[in-house]
């Protein structure tokens, strides 16, 4: 798979390969799905300085992070009949009459809920596990680079 970028070793975004990946997005404006991607890019650097040098790879974890912050706005938009569920988490308790479901993410560290909210959030924030490691170089000076 070729990953378009651009001479700088950004990823460039494309927003139709994106919404045909995630098709609960696909009524999504090309416009509005790369403002999203522009806003997850905020939180993912996509320069030749960010932490993830493998463009496939960032293309995946940018493509994550723009699905999560949509996510987060087509729940926000629409009346809770219709929004997506977007359950996280270990289903702790269940009851059938009058319905009700309970999530545990106890697991989760208190900085990581934010990205909790949905899956595709949830999935980001598991595969930047070893962006939040500390790297030992003996010989070199260590700055901290603090991700997310």
């Amino acid at each position: 798979m070729t990953i378009p970028s651009n001479q700088s070793g950004c990823f460039s975004f494309d927003a139709s390969a994106w919404k045909a990946t995630f098709p609960l997005f696909s009524s999504l404006s090309d416009p509005q799905a790369e403002f999203y991607f522009n806003c997850a890019c905020d939180y993912l650097n996509n320069t030749p300085a960010s932490p993830v040098r493998n463009l496939a790879q960032r293309e995946r974890l940018l493509w994550l992070l723009t699905a999560h912050l949509e996510q987060l706005g087509l729940t926000a938009d629409q009346d809770a009949e219709n929004a997506p569920n977007g359950l996280v988490g270990r289903i702790s308790s269940a009851s059938r009459g009058s319905v009700s479901l309970s999530t545990d993410g106890s697991g989760i560290p208190r900085n990581g809920w934010w990205f909790a909210q949905t899956p595709y959030g949830a999935s980001f924030w598991q595969a930047t596990l070893p962006l939040r490691q500390m790297h030992l170089l003996p010989g070199r000076p260590h700055f901290a680079r603090i991700f997310p």
